[in-house]
C-alpha cells in the first residue's frame, strides 16, 4: 500500500519512517551521500564492499546495509509479515549468511542514476553455492526442485514519482538461450519476485532523469517447503 511504500522509502533513505520532510533533494542532488556511496552496492558474490568513490554505481554504505538489515524498521517487518502470508506453503527467511558468506546483503537497495553502468547477473543459484554448512546440509540442486528450498528475490520501487516512459530504468531480464530480453518498468510500489537464477541486470534511467534516482529495495529470500 501507498503508506506501506513511502515508509519504505525513508528507511532507505536513512529518514525516520513517518516523515514527510524532503530532507535531501535528490532530484536535484543525486542519492544522498550520507548514505549512499559509489561502488557500496552488496548485491551478488564478488560485490565491492569496500565503500570506493570510483565505484560503477551507487549503493548503500555500510553502516546503511547494517542498519536495514539488523536495526529494526517496523515497515520492514510489516512487508516481510505481507511475504510471510503470500508464500503461506513455505517458511520463509532471508538469506542466511551460511549460503554464501557475508559478501552478500540479505536486504540491500539500488539507487541507479543517469550514467550508471550495470551487468547481467543472478542473485545466486543453490546449484553454485560454494563449500559451506549451507551445502553440507541441503547439497547442490537446481532451484525450484520439489522438497528443496527455493532460491528467490523480492524487488520492490519505492519513488514517490517515476515517470517510465521519459526516464527509463527498468529491471531487464534475459533468456539465455534465445537472447530474449524482457523489461519491467518501475512503478511507485510495482513488487518483482523472481527466482534468483534468472539473469537480470538494472538499467540506468535516462539523461531525462538528469540526477534523480531510481530507488528500490530488493530481498533476498529462501521459501522452504512446510513439511
Amino acid at each position: 500500500d501507498e503508506s506501506l511504500r513511502r515508509r519504505l522509502l525513508n528507511v532507505v533513505k536513512g529518514y525516520p519512517e513517518d516523515t514527510t520532510d524532503n530532507i535531501w533533494d535528490d532530484a536535484k542532488d543525486g542519492p544522498n551521500p550520507n548514505r549512499w556511496v559509489r561502488g557500496g552496492l552488496m548485491d551478488v558474490v564478488d560485490s565491492k564492499s569496500d565503500e570506493e568513490d570510483d565505484g560503477p554505481c551507487w549503493g548503500l554504505t555500510d553502516d546503511a546495509i547494517i542498519d536495514i538489515c539488523f536495526h529494526d524498521h517496523p515497515a520492514i517487518n510489516e512487508f516481510e509479515a505481507k511475504l510471510g502470508q503470500l508464500f503461506s506453503d513455505f517458511i520463509v527467511t532471508t538469506l542466511p549468511e551460511a549460503v554464501l558468506g557475508d559478501c552478500v546483503s540479505p536486504i540491500t537497495a539500488n539507487a541507479p542514476v543517469y550514467g550508471d553502468t550495470f551487468e547481467f547477473h543472478i542473485d545466486a543459484d543453490p546449484m553454485q553455492v560454494p563449500p559451506s554448512p549451507w551445502a553440507d546440509i541441503f547439497g547442490r540442486y537446481p532451484n525450484r526442485s520439489r522438497e528443496k528450498p527455493r532460491f528467490v528475490s523480492v524487488l520492490l520501487y519505492l519513488n514517490d514519482v517515476w515517470k517510465a516512459e521519459e526516464w527509463g530504468a527498468p529491471t531487464a531480464f534475459l533468456d539465455p538461450p534465445t537472447q530474449e530480453l524482457y523489461e519491467v518498468f518501475p512503478q511507485p510500489g510495482r513488487c518483482v519476485i523472481m527466482d534468483q537464477d534468472i539473469s537480470h541486470t538494472v538499467v540506468a534511467p535516462r539523461k531525462e532523469a538528469g540526477k534523480r534516482p531510481r530507488y528500490s529495495m530488493v530481498w533476498k529470500l529462501i521459501l522452504h517447503p512446510k513439511q
